[in-house]
C-alpha cells in the first residue's frame, strides 16, 4: 500500500506524537507501537526534584529495548509508533553528566543494535507555547513542574538530533493537523506516505500541500 511500512513519530513533548500515531493508526489499519512512560519510576521523582535523571533513562532504555524486541517478534504489516527510541540520548545529554552520558549512548548502541529503525519519521513542529498549553491541558502530574525554559532547551535538543538522524524526516507544521476534517487529513497523508523521500529533510503542511 504504502512505500514505508515502519512509521515513527517524533517531536517535543506535549507536540500530538501519540495523537497522531493513534489517527493513522486507525487510518490505515496499522499496528499502533505506543511509548509506555508510565512504567518508569523515576520519571515522576526527576520532574519533581531533578533527581534520579540517570535512573530514569537506563529505565528509558531497558523498557524501550524490550518493548520493541518482544514487539518485533511478529510479522507486522504496518507499524505506526509514537517514539523513536534513539530520543533517549536527547533527554540523556541535556540532563546528565558528560561521563553518565556517555554511559548512557554505550547502552543504547548495545540494546538497540539488532532493533529495527524507522523507515520514515515525521517530526511534528509546534510552537513551545503551543506546547506548554497542552501540557498545561492535559493535566499529567509528573509534568506540571515544567517550565518553558526546558521545554525550550528540549527544543533545541531535537533540532540538534534531526540533524544527525540517518533516515528520511518529513517535518509537519502542527497546526496543519487539522483532526476535525479526517478524511482530507487522511487522503494527505496517504499521498505523503505514496512517495518515496529521499534521506533530507522536508517540510509540509498537510492542509494545503496534498489535497
Amino acid at each position: 500500500m504504502f512505500e514505508y511500512k515502519y512509521i515513527a513519530i517524533e517531536g517535543n513533548i506535549g507536540a500530538g506524537k501519540t495523537t497522531l500515531a493513534k489517527f493513522l493508526s486507525n487510518a490505515f489499519t496499522g499496528e499502533l507501537l505506543l511509548e509506555e512512560f508510565n512504567e518508569n519510576k523515576f520519571l515522576k521523582e526527576f520532574y519533581k526534584s531533578g533527581q534520579y535523571a540517570f535512573h530514569s533513562e537506563i529505565q528509558f532504555l531497558l523498557d524501550r529495548s524490550l518493548q520493541l524486541k518482544d514487539f518485533f517478534k511478529s510479522k507486522r504489516e504496518l507499524i505506526i509508533s509514537d517514539y523513536y527510541p534513539s530520543k533517549s540520548l536527547i533527554f540523556s545529554e541535556m540532563n546528565l553528566s558528560k561521563r553518565e552520558y556517555i554511559q548512557i549512548k554505550e547502552l543504547f548502541n548495545m540494546l538497540f543494535l539488532d532493533v529495527p529503525k524507522p523507515e520514515i519519521l515525521f517530526f511534528i513542529d509546534r510552537d513551545v507555547e503551543d506546547i506548554m498549553d497542552n501540557i498545561h491541558k492535559r493535566g499529567r502530574a509528573f509534568e506540571k513542574n515544567m517550565n518553558l525554559q526546558y521545554i525550550k532547551k528540549l527544543a533545541e535538543g531535537y533540532e540538534l538530533w534531526l540533524k544527525n538522524i540517518n533516515i528520511p524526516v518529513i517535518r509537519i507544521d502542527s497546526k496543519s493537523i487539522c483532526l476535525d476534517n479526517p478524511s482530507a487529513l487522511e487522503k494527505s497523508f496517504k499521498n505523503l506516505l505514496k512517495v518515496n523521500h529521499i534521506s533530507a529533510q522536508r517540510r509540509v503542511k498537510m492542509d494545503t500541500m496534498f489535497n
